[in-house]
């Protein structure tokens, strides 16, 4: 293998959870083996310094990955306390990668990528559903559409980034033109958004190069954030448009959401606890990957599921109270029918027997009929909603004006017009007709705020190894691999 060039890939897992940094033990993963957890941190810190639990992969995962070319160096799994993973590969190929243009260079990266996530997918659902039953990690809050499905592993790939870095001496790769020229830190250069060469030694210890790269894989670790976010809001979304609010849990939403902001203002955080070297690099990368422009949009759509959640309990508390008037009335129903008997009972002492069955009977029609009258709309609106827009009976049509047939040279005083009905006559009959079918309101229909426009969703999770589009908060920028790294 080549030792000029040391390819490290860093992919971030958003993972919501509150874990004491304490139960450090070694824990079993089925089909897999055993796993010692160490106690690490993140050194690029200056103030502060925030713990991590660190994972050892490699054991696992060189077996299973078949690249020709490429040797697997190292994998490790970095469980950080602001809710992400990060799984760190570091790569070497047979082919000098000096040797290719930058484009290549990431068309390779790309298709390595590829390959390490289809392989390594069961075995990180496999560790990381291990950590949770092992106790190592805790109270996980899962996204709504992930969490409907029941128990799974807990791992999110669909929000998943990542990284690319090239370690090397003097790097040969220039910055693509149509990337903006950004001040990064010492022995960093910004070729494209994720996407960096370092100019360190590559046979540098493995903690030493993962120090070095960590201002722009805690950016990276963001922007899964943000993506969970924006997948979780359409999926809210796509829920209360198909009328089945009764599926979304609005108190695991919240929670959900209350633990992504939570998680991605700690990382946020490290524009002021870190280093001034480290910060350079931290605030490039997340200018050229379009950090902000993608927690702007994610503020917008997650306001927007606000105001759809709350038009939604609105409009079941209006369903609840108007069900709570039927019962309201049913029971009046019932009360009037019982009080009536009462009275005959009084009233009538010493009748035949088939009057008082004619009485008993009497009363209980009418409070069938009570009963009916009070339940029935409800059971045809229920019955119609379910039933779709189709089953609604269409509204009675509205009567013009009629005319009478009068005979010839007759007429109305007072009209001057010959064959007209009067305005109290067939006429009058018609407007009230008119009038009355106006006024019929539609079974189910109910009024609703209506909602302004959608906002835009963030990038959908696809294939990370693939070209993606150009970044959108950066006019210009080139397609890019790495954006995307879910399945």
């Amino acid at each position: 293998m080549t030792a000029g060039v040391l390819h490290l890939q860093c992919r971030a897992y958003p993972l919501h959870h509150r874990t004491p940094a304490t139960a450090l033990d070694l824990f079993a993963v089925p089909g897999h083996g055993e796993l010692q957890p160490v106690l690490g941190s993140l050194d690029s810190l200056a103030y502060n310094p925030d713990t991590t639990v660190e994972l050892d992969l490699t054991g696992l995962i060189r077996p299973a990955v078949s690249l020709p070319g490429v040797e697997v160096v190292a994998c490790r799994a970095r469980i950080l306390t602001a809710g992400t993973v990060l799984v760190v590969y570091a790569l070497r190929h047979e082919q000098d990668l000096r040797q290719l243009e930058l484009l290549d260079l990431d068309a390779l990266d790309a298709r390595v990528n590829r390959v390490l996530r289809e392989t390594d997918g069961p075995i990180l659902s496999a560790v990381l559903t291990a950590a949770v039953n092992s106790g190592l990690v805790r109270s996980i809050a899962l996204r709504p559409d992930l969490a409907v499905g029941g128990a799974r592993s807990p791992i999110d790939r669909r929000s998943a980034r990542y990284n690319a870095h090239y370690v090397c001496q003097d790097p040969p790769w220039q910055r693509d033109p149509r990337v903006p020229e950004v001040s990064a830190g010492p022995d960093c250069r910004i070729l494209l958004p994720y996407t960096y060469a370092w100019d360190h030694d590559p046979a540098a210890p493995l903690a030493e190069l993962l120090t070095m790269t960590e201002p722009t894989d805690i950016a990276v670790a963001q922007q899964s954030l943000l993506a969970g976010a924006l997948i979780a809001g359409r999926w809210v979304l796509g829920d209360l448009a198909h009328a089945h609010p009764a599926s979304t849990d609005v108190h695991a939403f919240r929670r959900f959401l209350d633990g992504l902001w939570a998680d991605f203002h700690h990382l946020d955080s490290y524009r002021v606890e870190s280093s001034q070297a480290h910060r350079a690099s931290y605030l490039a990368a997340r200018l050229t990957m379009g950090l902000d422009d993608t927690q702007e949009r994610a503020d917008k759509l997650l306001g927007y599921v606000s105001s759809s959640l709350l038009a939604a309990a609105s409009e079941r508390a209006e369903a609840l109270d108007t069900r709570l008037n039927r019962v309201a009335a049913a029971l009046t129903v019932v009360s009037a029918a019982s009080f009536g008997l009462d009275i005959a009972v009084f009233v009538l002492p010493q009748v035949s027997l088939w009057t008082k069955i004619g009485v008993v009977a009497g009363l209980l029609g009418m409070a069938t009929s009570g009963l009916v009258a009070a339940m029935l709309p409800g059971a045809l609106r229920r019955s119609f909603l379910r039933r779709g827009p189709a089953a609604l009976p269409e509204p009675p049509e509205v009567l013009g004006p009629v005319v009478a047939p009068q005979a010839a040279g007759t007429g109305v005083a007072g009209t001057g017009t010959a064959g007209t009905a009067p305005a109290g006559g067939v006429a009058g009959v018609a407007a009230a007709v008119g009038a009355a079918a106006g006024a019929t309101a539609l079974p189910g229909a109910a009024a609703g705020p209506v909602a302004g426009p959608v906002a835009t969703a963030g990038a959908d999770a696809g294939d990370g190894g693939g070209s993606g589009g150009g970044d959108p908060g950066n006019p210009g920028v080139p397609p890019q691999r790495g954006r995307p790294a879910g399945p």
